[in-house]
């Protein structure tokens, strides 16, 4: 998100389309563990998949921060009642700067965002904004790393269409650079699920993902029909592709 917020302008309709949700098992750990009773601030909101989560999970209050302003419309249609009724709102903003009071948020969130933070200027501003015993939680869904017959198939053909520029972060759950998001220590949780696809939805899943051609770059036509043929199911047909969500939550301070 600080270090290249223009890499997913043109994609709010694809990602909102394609994405995958998060496990509901994560919101009844966040519940029980007494995480959602304040003020929840989710950074890197994109099109509310994880604001929905929270919600549903008993969140009373969420603010959810997107610098993307595609993202944010795309979230603000989705969740127009909440925000109507005062449980979220929605604003510009970044991890170095989301715009919140000092000592205002109980628990900030970031789910497939943090890899884009630049860890020294986000602690500062997280520290700053967060309660003294506020708590942090980085989450990631990744089809990767997990053994299912779409789950390869879809890998053989990103692979293939992967920008040569790419940043490592971006194509990995970075969890040897999560000491530097957070310093003071944090507890990880794996929740498996498996999400049922389309050829259609797999197709626009490629055409969310930032290192990837878009659905405007000439390379997009190529990638699709590689993907249908991946695919191998009639037009019409489901398969799954199971995700691992890693979910690390922690401290800024030991």
């Amino acid at each position: 998100m600080s270090r290249n917020p223009d890499r997913f302008l043109g994609r709010a309709a694809v990602y909102a389309a394609a994405r995958p949700p998060y496990p509901a098992a994560l919101g009844e750990w966040l519940a029980a563990e007494g995480l959602l009773r304040g003020d929840v601030a989710d950074l890197g909101a994109g099109t509310g998949l994880f604001t929905r989560l929270l919600l549903s999970a008993g969140a009373a209050r969420v603010d959810a921060i997107e610098p993307n302003p595609e993202m944010r419309a795309e979230l603000e249609a989705a969740l127009a009642a909440q925000v109507a009724a005062g449980a979220v709102r929605v604003h510009a903003g970044t991890s170095e700067a989301t715009g919140r009071p000092d000592a205002s948020a109980d628990l900030v969130t970031a789910a497939q965002a943090a890899h884009w933070f630049a860890p020294e200027p986000t602690v500062r501003e997280l520290r700053r904004v967060l309660r003294p015993s506020g708590r942090v939680l980085l989450v990631w869904n990744d089809w990767r790393g997990v053994d299912a017959p779409l789950n390869r198939a879809y890998g053989e053909v990103v692979a293939g269409f992967t920008e040569a520029d790419v940043p490592p972060l971006a194509t990995r759950v970075p969890e040897a650079e999560l000491p530097g998001l957070l310093p003071g220590g944090f507890e990880k949780r794996l929740f498996d699920h498996a999400v049922p696809f389309t050829r259609e939805r797999l197709r626009a899943l490629a055409g969310s993902v930032s290192y990837l051609p878009s659905p405007g770059d000439p390379a997009y036509a190529a990638m699709t029909a590689a993907l249908d043929r991946a695919f191998g199911e009639p037009a019409g047909g489901e398969a799954p592709l199971v995700y691992r969500t890693h979910a690390y939550l922690g401290r800024l301070d030991g």
